[in-house]
């Protein structure tokens, strides 16, 4: 049974290890889709571009909150995104969210970028991949005040158990990334214990957080068999008893082969 890395920045210095080379290191790993998630215009495009030389790649279309900048530039970058999304075949609204652990750009114009690519993805029938750092209390918060479900995920999910039940209240599913592992991590295990099975996803966020067993590396697609293992041992359950139904999950929030 294979693997997909729900959340990866394939076009991420990719100077130094090509896309090819990538996947050609994961399928030796047994990974065999990708979700190649944009931060911004620039990044989003060579992610369509990427999904569109290598058939096991889809692309996501978004602005980080990080990336979102001033007030005055958000409606600019906003318009790019609106008019890329109707050129080319996306299959995820996102990365978008709040981070708080950074200060980059002020919170309330992460929270206009967040609320535009919600409704954006609504109207196109798509999922969102939702980032937060620092900033679940907000976020939650924001999306409860919103009054509607949420089709997407959160993104290498990195809290504890407080928030579980009301972000699966807004119907999201949970990806987990390489820090799952990481020895002091004991509270993200606990909210991988707490997720159903049918909301369940996994991801590198590669070249970042690589697993445990190689951290300290540029993380890479082909790693994400520790994050599984980590994620199953915090379930008490094997990787192969979680592998065909996580995949399953993936290829079905993002409409794999639609």
């Amino acid at each position: 049974m294979t693997i997909f890395d729900s959340h990866c920045h394939l076009y991420w210095n990719e100077d130094e290890t090509s896309v090819a080379e990538q996947l050609q290191l994961a399928a030796d790993a047994g990974v065999t889709r990708f979700m190649c998630v944009g931060t911004n215009a620039d990044s989003s495009k060579r992610c369509l571009e990427i999904s569109e030389q290598h058939e096991q790649v889809i692309a996501s279309l978004g602005i980080h909150p990080n990336d979102v900048g001033e007030h005055d530039a958000l409606d600019h970058k906003l318009a790019q995104i609106i008019e890329m999304s109707e050129q080319g075949t996306w299959h995820s609204i996102g990365e978008t969210g709040l981070d708080f652990f950074h200060n980059r750009c002020e919170a309330s114009v992460q929270e206009k970028s967040l609320l535009f690519h919600l409704d954006l993805a609504e109207r196109l029938n798509l999922p969102t991949i939702i980032h937060c750092r620092e900033a679940v209390e907000q976020l939650v918060d924001l999306l409860e005040k919103r009054g509607r479900e949420v089709n997407g995920v959160m993104h290498c999910f990195s809290e504890g158990p407080e928030f579980v039940e009301r972000l699966l209240a807004l119907g999201l599913h949970f990806s987990f990334a390489g820090n799952v592992s990481y020895p002091k991590s004991q509270a993200i295990r606990q909210s991988v214990a707490r997720i159903p099975i049918d909301k369940l996803l996994v991801e590198t966020d590669a070249p970042f957080l690589a697993p445990q067993p190689v951290r300290g590396k540029k993380n890479l697609s082909a790693y994400i068999i520790h994050t599984l293992d980590a994620v199953a041992e915090a379930r008490q359950q094997s990787a192969d008893d979680i592998r065909e139904q996580v995949f399953n999950n993936t290829t079905k929030l993002f409409s794999f082969g639609n």
